[in-house]
């Protein structure tokens, strides 16, 4: 992504997006108290550092003066040598904006922070709190007042003895900075972009529109950006090729569109739709997105691509190199009853199950193998619902399998057998039913096959 420029200061790319600002007028300072020695703020720096890890976390420095200034940058260096290994790794920087930055809070602001600091006992605090664990980002506060320098090294500090009150001053540190409008994307960000003369006509701003909406930013951000001119016909870079690995350059619409899906966002999925870039990208595209996405996990996603001419049941295309025992052609529905959808969010999983099936999804569709909805679901109140809705739990798979043994909860199980489910087969492990009760926490789905022998006749 292009650098945001103001008109002063030009400057060069830098990742993604370097963001460069010339310093604010001072504030008139305030005295305030910190602790026995009546510190004043303006004497005062706070900084916290957050690390890379095996992933995308943010990896910057915020510092806060007791004035309030506040910078806020990417440009660091790495903490350990853990982190330097991360970064080499790292597709991002797992910042939005990245580069330098600086703005301004109260004075305020700061004393109230420092009260937070006195609270937590930040002086008697020990100086390292590691634990014995490997991949994790490391956060790293250190104040600076009247002289006096301390520093207090987090890595995964609560499983080490440190206080939880250190974690939440962390928090506050970046909610006193504003880190957020840099780090993810929130409505503060439009108008310090605005404050900055950021250009929102230019392809820098067809850029970030499209990281944010990739990214973690929130919709209303996602949609002032839009608003404020971003144009999203300009040719943006994608996902790496499968070729080459270059990123492939497509229309920003498009690209806002398929990341709209991924992350359920309904209100986006619209205005793009009324825009005509669903049309654009092509509703059978948009289709086999949305199933592969498990409908985003979005009830109003779904409503939402339903109302665009979209099918809400079609089956995603075979992938070539899929393992031999995953299931192709899945609808979003198949997707979305899988154990690992929604993030454990059972309540948003049904509210979706439900809009999904009053738009005409098939609760007995079969993929390749042979599989239903039925198959591998674990949250019960899904699966009574499901089952009042006509999903039948007799239909077994192309290998005779029975949809129990997608599942070895107990109160799973124990459903799909009083719903008329087989309790013939094997697990992948090789074990039948009757011996998984014995290894695994069962009891409810033994006493059923001790009480129903003829079951076994099914």
């Amino acid at each position: 992504m292009h650098a945001i420029q103001n008109k002063e200061v030009p400057y060069g790319r830098s990742g993604p997006m370097m963001l460069t600002i010339a310093l604010c007028a001072v504030f008139s300072t305030a005295t305030h108290a910190f602790d026995a020695q009546q510190s004043e703020p303006v004497n005062t720096i706070i900084s916290l550092t957050r690390s890379a890890c095996f992933g995308d976390c943010p990896n910057y420095t915020v510092v806060i003066h007791g004035d309030g200034q506040v910078r806020f940058t990417t440009d660091i260096s790495p903490v350990s040598d853990v982190d330097a290994i991360h970064r080499q790794f790292a597709q991002s920087k797992g910042v939005l904006v990245p580069g330098t930055h600086q703005d301004r809070v109260l004075p305020q602001s700061v004393a109230d922070l420092l009260a937070q600091f006195q609270r937590v006992g930040f002086w008697g605090l020990q100086d390292r709190y590691e634990a014995r664990v490997t991949d994790n980002p490391t956060q790293i506060i250190t104040l600076e007042i009247g002289g006096r320098q301390k520093k207090v090294v987090d890595y995964v500090g609560t499983e080490a003895g440190m206080p939880q009150s250190v974690r939440d001053l962390e928090d506050s540190i970046d909610r006193v900075a504003g880190t957020a409008r840099w780090v993810n994307g929130t409505t503060a960000l439009i108008p310090w972009l605005v404050d900055q003369k950021f250009d929102f006509h230019s392809m820098q701003a067809a850029e970030l529109a499209v990281a944010a909406e990739r990214g973690a930013a929130d919709q209303a951000t996602v949609l002032a950006l839009i608003d404020h001119g971003a144009p999203l016909n300009l040719l943006v870079s994608g996902d790496p090729s499968p070729i080459d690995g270059t990123p492939d350059l497509e229309p920003g619409g498009i690209l806002m569109a398929q990341a709209a899906i991924f992350r359920g966002h309904a209100e986006v999925f619209r205005y793009l739709a009324k825009a005509g870039w669903i049309v654009r990208w092509g509703k059978n595209n948009a289709a086999e997105s949305f199933a592969m996405n498990a409908a985003g996990c979005s009830p109003e996603l779904v409503d939402a691509v339903a109302a665009a001419g979209v099918d809400v049941d079609a089956s995603q295309h075979p992938r070539p190199r899929a393992y031999a025992g995953e299931g192709q052609s899945r609808t979003a529905l198949s997707e979305l009853v899988a154990t690992y959808s929604c993030n454990g969010n059972e309540d948003a999983q049904l509210r979706t199950a439900k809009r999904l099936l009053a738009h005409g999804a098939n609760p007995n569709h079969r993929d390749s193998l042979g599989r239903t909805p039925l198959y591998g679901i674990e949250n019960l109140q899904l699966l009574n619902f499901l089952l009042a809705k006509g999903a039948d739990a007799t239909i077994k798979s192309n290998d005779g399998e029975s949809v129990i043994f997608g599942s070895w909860t107990d109160t799973i199980v124990l459903r799909l057998l009083l719903a008329g489910a087989s309790p013939v087969g094997h697990y992948h492990d090789g074990k039948t039913l009757a011996q998984q009760t014995v290894s695994r926490d069962m009891p409810q789905v033994a006493k059923w096959l001790a009480d129903h022998p003829e079951s076994y006749q099914r």
